[in-house]
């Protein structure tokens, strides 16, 4: 499924249903797209055995099933913060999964997991990726830590934003995952 058929021959995965990617994961020349199917990271899960390593308060922990993408959000955060109070596993830390639903011209959708057992809710922010101007709050109250999703509403269309999910009861300084997505041209 790596390839665009309307751009790919059938050499390059395309018997597959073809998605449609960025032109640099459907260019099938020499040189270029190397591999013969590409996977989403969204759509990989580790399968192994559970495992951790580390002690308490910097404890590093994969779960059987848990997805690609988790796994890499949990590894930036703590290549960028350190393993520690911001992102150990066992202490209060932001989702770990984060990632944007649906997107239109006004809204974004994003949802979460990968939170801390004993979280007291959650809070979403936004600012433009362009010249920013500031984190603003997108939610009224906290978000309950039984919802994993929130729409943010009143956006420009054709417009980057960054996205942030926070966890209610982390401490200054505990940076979470700033997700990057653009709302699409008013219809």
């Amino acid at each position: 499924m790596a390839c665009n058929c309307t751009k790919c021959s059938q050499k390059c995965s395309c018997a597959d249903t073809a998605i449609t990617n960025a032109c640099t994961y459907t260019d099938c020349s020499v040189g270029s797209e190397r591999c013969d199917d590409i996977q989403c990271a969204a759509c990989v899960s580790y399968c192994g055995t559970s495992f951790q390593i580390g002690v308490t308060g910097q404890l590093i922990q994969v779960t059987s099933g848990e997805r690609l993408d988790s796994i890499i959000q949990k590894f930036a955060s703590i290549l960028s913060q350190g393993l520690g109070a911001c992102t150990s596993n066992d202490v209060v830390h932001n989702p770990y999964n984060s990632y944007a639903g649906t997107v239109t011209s006004s809204t974004i959708t994003v949802l979460w997991d990968g939170v801390y057992s004993s979280s007291t809710g959650f809070n979403v922010y936004y600012d433009t990726q362009v010249n920013p101007s500031g984190w603003t709050l997108a939610n009224s109250a906290t978000i309950v830590t039984t919802l994993r999703d929130f729409t943010i509403t009143n956006l420009a269309a054709s417009t980057a934003y960054k996205i942030k999910v926070q966890d209610a009861g982390i401490g200054a300084g505990c940076e979470p995952i700033e997700l990057l997505v653009s709302t699409i041209a008013a219809s």
